[in-house]
């Protein structure tokens, strides 16, 4: 199976290529925006509640992508105190994909299944199927190119990805707008039963940069539109193709660190 790997605020996200025409056009734009092998970022998630409170976290994400072809996602928080050590991470099988999360205080790793998946991931607005949709995409998903688009004042793809009918998922779609120009997806939006979405993540267009041969978003928002809450993610420092040991990406190292 053909798979195209997005760079999206220090992850790599993995679609199946189905071979339609118009598909295939915005799948090559992707493309064009991936490192080689690898990825590292220094980033700060900041959360907002209801009563404005913002609440910052200090973290590295590391991604790779195997000889298999197949990604791996580690977070790891640094700050604040209470929560430094604690980790998650995302690794791709041929059967799926499976996630774990460590946290100090209870020395155990947890592997997140089905029915946590709406779970947060750190206190954010990311939930952990979130992270799974972002970052690895089922490969059961169908993807369907909409009409072009603008997003920010630029020209965007849209692309429209539906849960397979026999896969219990929260969001029944999810449509992605992808900027022409630098291939980076300017808006996300997570849709359940309704025409309205429940979640929506935005990147600043006007904190895209270029490290080597890749854009990176210095700036993604996500905002979870049933609670009204907001969690950001700003990318500090960027390392492209950088060596990481496969041995960093497994769930036995999560609490060796």
């Amino acid at each position: 199976m053909k798979r195209v790997w997005i760079v999206l605020a220090g992850g790599l996200l993995a679609a199946p290529a189905l071979g339609d025409p118009g598909v295939d056009q915005v799948l090559a734009c992707l493309r064009k925006n991936v490192p080689a092998t690898a990825l590292v970022q220094s980033v700060e998630l900041v959360t907002t509640d209801t009563a404005g409170q913002e609440r910052s976290q200090s973290a590295k994400l590391f991604a790779k992508r195997g000889e298999d072809g197949r990604g791996r996602l580690l977070l790891r928080i640094e700050d604040p105190p209470d929560l430094r050590g604690s980790a998650f991470l995302l690794v791709q099988t041929e059967k799926g994909n499976d996630m774990f999360v460590y946290l100090p205080e209870l020395k155990k790793v947890r592997r997140i299944s089905t029915r946590n998946l709406r779970g947060k991931l750190f206190g954010t607005d990311f939930s952990y199927e979130d992270v799974e949709q972002l970052f690895a995409q089922s490969e059961g998903a169908t993807l369907a190119r909409l009409p072009d688009a603008e997003q920010d004042g630029r020209a965007v793809y849209v692309l429209e990805a539906r849960a397979a009918a026999d896969v219990q998922a929260r969001y029944t779609r999810v449509t992605s707008m992808v900027d022409r120009q630098t291939c980076v997806p300017l808006e996300i939006s997570f849709y359940e039963e309704s025409e309205t979405p429940t979640k929506v993540i935005r990147v600043d267009a006007a904190r895209i940069t270029k490290e080597g041969e890749v854009y990176v978003p210095r700036l993604v928002k996500v905002r979870d539109l049933q609670k009204n809450t907001e969690s950001r993610l700003v990318t500090h420092d960027v390392r492209v193709d950088p060596e990481l040991a496969d041995r960093m990406f497994s769930s036995t190292a999560l609490e060796l660190h």
